[in-house]
């Protein structure tokens, strides 16, 4: 027997082993495979998910974009031509030889040509226009809108943007692709992603150059990044060098690519963009960015401003042109060579605008200018939007009632008027705040809140509540005058020391400034010249809580008035803005509207959410306020405030000054034809000014007055009121020029008969050289005007 048949046996029994081995190993493989593709599958679609949740929703909390009030130009006006290149300089125009881009304009001959950049008003979109003014004699005679062909009447001029109120550490200004110029898009994408429309959100064939590039340099000089991936990075991902960042870039750009179109990507890239820091603000997107360097859109500025915008977007920090201007030059002038080579651009314009400086405006200014404005209408927004109503803002529009005009016509008041005052006093703490407002739609116009102007620190203006001393005169002496059989402009008034007993208090006996005394004085006297003695007469006859009660009527509801005697001379404390509003109603006939910086707000989609309103309540009759706005003229015209007579008599201003307890704060309103003013100038710290309310805030405002163009003081006389004449004692007199507004009945009379009033004894009197007014004035309160009057402590 062979053992052969045995040894096949157990050939059957144990098939190879590698053929086994094989069939297992392809079933790892196909399971593995199956894994990674589900594991590829699923983090692709949570990927997904993330990109979606973000794109498909509110990608950024967007700024609220804050503009300046909006100018117009009108046929009606008549303006010269210099005005009207005035308007336009002030609203950011250019002056040209040749109109290329909106905010442009030229002047020939009897003309001016502009064009104005489209821009969403707050009632309706306009879009982009070009204007030709004539003028006829230096008077503007026909306005023609060339687009449309005809003449027209008046047209907006698009307002300045002023500031970004800001949620987080980050500034951006969002604008949708077809408001990119082509020029910045065309250098964008020849300097970072040629195939940006050709690729599928990564490119290998970039990938390959840039790898060569930097094998040849021995550095890393190029990256193969496209925009999709960039995109990436900035919107979900970190800065961070890995290679898992690096997956997770590539694999969410080639989904970004599939699930939207190019152009959506192309515009949150623009949009997005990390472009510089502004302390520790991030500038993102080319809109916000062009307004950050140039202080205007990226629609507005020039090829070589452009190339400097996208030559930094490899590196702001490196080609900051404030920090490295050397670098960011070489980068810009790198990107125009580019759009030369690629005959975009010709030899002449690239040597042209290779050859110019940067053009870059004062680092920061963007959220620096206006800072006590804003804080004024910031702290408006959560008055009336509620501490939540930052979420309604997110790329909302707020138009403000800003006139840049006005605003630096204050600033430059407040700065030179008070180093003048600090030199020639030698008082280097002295401080300064002013504010100014439309007293009959309640605009404020312009809010100062310190010397430095430009430093969002203290605000003044809105938050130092200071002694308001005689300022408060004029609301005593209306409450008086709304009673008027008790209380007329000439009504004598004792002018004698006074005692006055005050429960658990010791006796309080109010002081003329000048410690001088009469018998009697006339109301409107008593107010001219600022007079302690019979504004505490008065106020104690009307009563302390009618006085009260028409001062919170007036706009002063939020202040806490002391209900004791010393509160008719100002013994209390309220801020310049607070201030503003009581004398807002006396210059607007007893109307009262709420002081506002906004006009209106529209969100991003241009709907409006919020209206200002602009609806006046008669407080207080119109008869005590025409009564009172006279009486304050009589303040200018021979009065604390005559110094402006020099100047300013044709105005017919109307005022009031204002000191308190040893010299500490001084204070000046103005009235002219259009605006209510007032200026609060002292020391931070409490301490002695040396000065009153005329040789203090009156020189601030008398400053500001010089520079701005006031108008005359005019106002409607209420169908109540009579000229009814007086004598030198204040007596009816209907045959004297001296005339006096008198709150009357219907068949009231004055005159018949005439009676006498026996002139009073005499009283001491200076030795000073006669005017006019020594003669109309009666004869008892010969001293001659004081300065001021300020309380007792």
């Amino acid at each position: 027997m062979t053992t052969e048949p045995q040894e096949n046996q157990v050939d059957e029994q144990f098939p190879p082993q590698p053929t086994a081995k094989k069939s297992s190993f392809t079933r790892f493989i196909a399971k593995l495979a199956f894994t990674v593709l589900c594991y590829v599958a699923f983090y692709g679609i949570y990927l997904d998910g993330q990109i979606r949740s973000k794109m498909d929703g509110q990608i950024w909390q967007l700024p609220a974009e804050v503009y300046s009030r909006i100018d117009s130009i009108r046929l009606s006006d008549g303006k010269s031509a210099e005005q009207i290149k005035q308007i336009l300089l002030e609203n950011g125009y250019r002056q040209t030889t040749m109109i290329a881009a909106p905010g442009d304009f030229k002047i020939e001959d009897d003309t001016i040509v502009l064009l104005r950049g489209a821009f969403p008003f707050p009632d309706q979109a306009e879009a982009q226009r070009v204007f030709r003014l004539r003028f006829n004699e230096n008077k503007l005679s026909v306005i023609e809108d060339l687009i449309n062909v005809k003449a027209i009447e008046e047209f907006r001029l698009a307002p300045k943007l002023i500031a970004m109120l800001q949620s987080e550490k980050e500034e951006r200004l969002a604008i949708s692709l077809q408001n990119y110029p082509r020029l910045l898009i065309d250098a964008l994408l020849l300097t970072e992603d040629r195939r940006f429309y050709e690729h599928d959100g990564i490119s290998p064939i970039g990938i390959l150059r840039a790898l060569i590039a930097n094998i040849q340099a021995g550095h890393r000089v190029q990256g193969g990044s496209t925009l999709t991936q960039q995109l990436v990075k900035n919107l979900f991902l970190t800065n961070e060098r890995s290679f898992t960042r690096k997956i997770n870039e590539a694999l969410m750009a080639l989904i970004l690519d599939w699930r939207y179109d190019k152009n959506r990507i192309l515009e949150t890239y623009l949009n997005e963009i990390y472009l510089g820091q502004n302390g520790d603000t991030q500038i993102h997107g080319f809109e916000l960015a062009s307004h950050f360097y140039f202080g205007r859109s990226i629609r507005e500025i020039n090829l070589d401003q452009i190339a400097l915008l996208v030559g930094m977007v490899k590196g702001p920090s490196l080609y900051n042109p404030w920090r490295n201007p050397n670098n960011a030059l070489e980068r810009r002038n790198v990107v125009l060579r580019l759009l030369l080579e690629h005959k975009v651009i010709g030899d002449e314009l690239y040597e042209m605008l290779s050859k110019r400086p940067l053009g870059v405006q004062d680092r920061g200014r963007i959220s620096r200018k206006y800072p006590a404005f804003l804080q004024t209408l910031q702290a408006e927004l959560r008055r009336e939007l509620g501490e939540n109503g930052a979420n309604m803002l997110s790329g909302a529009r707020i138009f403000s009632t800003l006139d840049t005009k006005q605003q630096d016509y204050a600033e430059r008041a407040v700065i030179n008027a008070v180093t003048e005052l600090q030199l020639k006093h030698k008082n280097p703490h002295l401080e300064s705040a002013m504010v100014i407002a439309d007293y009959e739609n309640g605009e404020i116009k312009a809010v100062v809140g310190g010397l430095q102007t430009d430093y969002a620190g203290f605000n003044r203006a809105l938050s130092a509540r200071r002694q308001i001393g005689s300022l408060v005169k004029p609301s005593v002496y209306l409450t008086a005058l709304s009673y008027p059989e008790q209380f007329r402009l000439n009504t004598p008034i004792q002018n004698q020391p006074i005692t006055i007993n005050v429960k658990g208090s010791p006796p309080w006996q109010p002081r003329n400034y000048d410690r001088k005394y009469s018998g009697s004085v006339m109301l409107m006297d008593a107010l001219a010249r600022s007079l302690n003695i019979p504004t505490v007469n008065i106020g104690m006859k009307v009563g302390l809580s009618k006085v009260i009660e028409a001062q919170k009527a007036m706009g002063w509801d939020k202040v806490t008035i002391p209900k004791v005697p010393s509160m008719l001379l100002g013994a209390y404390s309220i801020s310049p803005y607070e201030v503003t509003k009581l004398y807002q109603t006396i210059a607007n006939e007893g109307r009262s509207i709420p002081l506002s910086t906004i006009n209106s707000i529209t969100n991003q989609q241009g709907q409006m959410i919020y209206q200002r309103p602009q609806e006046a309540e008669q407080v207080v009759p119109e008869e005590a306020a025409f009564q009172t706005l006279f009486a304050m003229q009589q303040v200018v015209e021979r009065g604390t405030a005559r110094s402006l007579q020099n100047d300013f008599a044709h105005l017919r201003l109307a005022g009031k000054t204002g000191t308190t307890n040893d010299a500490r704060d001084t204070w000046y309103v103005g009235i002219d034809g259009q605006h209510v003013v007032t200026v609060w100038l002292g020391r931070d710290d409490n301490g002695e000014t040396k000065l009153t309310g005329a040789s203090g805030a009156l020189q601030v405002y008398q400053n500001y007055l010089h520079r701005t163009t006031p108008s005359v003081l005019k106002y409607r006389k209420p169908s109540a009121i009579k000229w009814i004449g007086i004598n030198a004692y204040g007596s009816w007199d209907c045959s004297s020029s001296r005339t006096i507004p008198v709150w009357a009945n219907k068949d009231q009379a004055f005159c018949t008969p005439v009676v006498q009033t026996p002139k009073p004894a005499a009283q001491p009197t200076e030795t000073r050289k006669e005017s006019v007014w020594d003669i109309l004035k009666p004869a008892a309160p010969t001293a001659a005007p004081v300065e001021e009057a300020r309380p007792a402590e």
